[in-house]
């Protein structure tokens, strides 16, 4: 196998000066590395920048811009590298990443640069799909920064799903549904044994909370809350490809999925201060000027949490996912076809798995 790098001693302006090392072309005549090398060597000193939501990643999004592509790379079929060339001085890099197009105009002219960067965007962007719902998943590393991933989800509309839970249920997520910005509690808390549907009403709920509210998702609770405070500044700070003004107007809705363990009594003991400055973030100092709600999912019983979760004032929305009553049960599944019956409670999980 060749290796990507050279050595030889000819044809180079290191002649005479021993072995040394030559790049071969294609290392860097990728579209990106074309795009920096135009801004240093032409000076182009203003940059432009969007990042916008996309559907595909065909070369029909660019529409007329077709015509002033220069140079493009595809890798692995998970990303797409496009160099357009409007003129010698100005120039965009796009790149299109599961659903996400992050665009960058870099030019001479300050209002050519700004002017085409947003045609661009409009050109390629596309109208908000209510169904598709755009999260960030974050994950720390021990010896690293948090790191962000922003992926896109399909996600059910309520209407869809209001009977497959009790009426304490419907009742408390229908006053979610109707809030339109950040309330000053700022603490959701659902508790209810797997496979009561958590899941499903929390997908629903961020998708019709999309037009003012982004959603942040922590793979890993346990280091958000006990580990450094820098994790939680930087997802309560993440613009999510929005610009500072973009983002400071709009709320964010931090989830910590199956992390009940994390805020029962005994915490206090297991994760430091950390829970201390979690519930500072929905009331305290460390919240104000944030516009940050936090929801919690878990499978312990309410009375296993920490006083300080469920005081008054705090909390938003605490509610209990149940199983339905075999009543219930044997009308859901009627409704939807099925000749099955059963004798006692059910939870959803096990009612889709009779539906065979």
């Amino acid at each position: 196998m060749t290796s990507p790098l050279e050595f030889t001693s000819a044809n180079s302006e290191l002649a005479g000066a021993g072995v040394y090392i030559r790049n071969r072309p294609w290392i860097d005549d990728t579209p990106v590395s074309f795009y920096f090398r135009e801004i240093h060597g032409r000076l182009l000193r203003h940059v432009a920048h969007e990042k916008i939501s996309v559907k595909g990643w065909s070369l029909d999004m660019l529409g007329s811009f077709k015509s002033q592509l220069e140079a493009s790379e595809t890798f692995d079929g998970q990303r797409i590298s496009w160099l357009l060339r409007h003129n010698p001085d100005l120039i965009t890099l796009i790149e299109v990443v599961d659903g996400w197009a992050e665009i960058l105009t870099a030019g001479k002219d300050y209002q050519a640069v700004h002017e085409t960067c947003a045609v661009i965007a409009r050109q390629v962007g596309e109208e908000a799909d209510s169904a598709i719902v755009p999260i960030t998943f974050w994950a720390s590393d021990p010896d690293k920064y948090p790191k962000a991933m922003m992926r896109k989800l399909e996600a059910p509309s309520w209407e869809s799903l209001q009977d497959n839970y009790d009426t304490g249920v419907v009742e408390g997520v229908e006053k979610l549904l109707a809030l339109r910005d950040c309330p000053k509690e700022r603490m959701i808390l659902w508790h209810g044994a797997p496979g009561t549907g958590k899941t499903y009403a929390l997908r629903a709920l961020l998708r019709e909370w999309q037009p003012w509210c982004d959603a942040a998702f922590i793979t890993d609770p346990e280091r958000f809350v006990g580990g450094s405070p820098t994790y939680i500044f930087d997802v309560a700070n993440f613009g999510g490809g929005r610009t500072a003004s973009e983002a400071r107007q709009r709320s964010k809705l931090i989830i910590l999925e199956d992390a009940g363990e994390l805020m029962t009594t005994e915490a206090r003991v297991t994760t430091g201060q950390g829970l201390s400055r979690l519930l500072n973030m929905t009331d305290g100092l460390l919240g104000q000027g944030l516009k940050v709600m936090i929801l919690i999912t878990t499978n312990e019983p309410l009375r296993a949490m920490h006083p300080a979760v469920i005081r008054p004032g705090r909390c938003l929305n605490e509610m209990e996912f149940g199983t339905l009553s075999a009543g219930q049960a044997n009308r859901w599944l009627r409704e939807r076809g099925s000749k099955a019956q059963v004798l006692g409670s059910a939870t959803l999980a096990q009612l889709y798995s009779m539906l065979g």
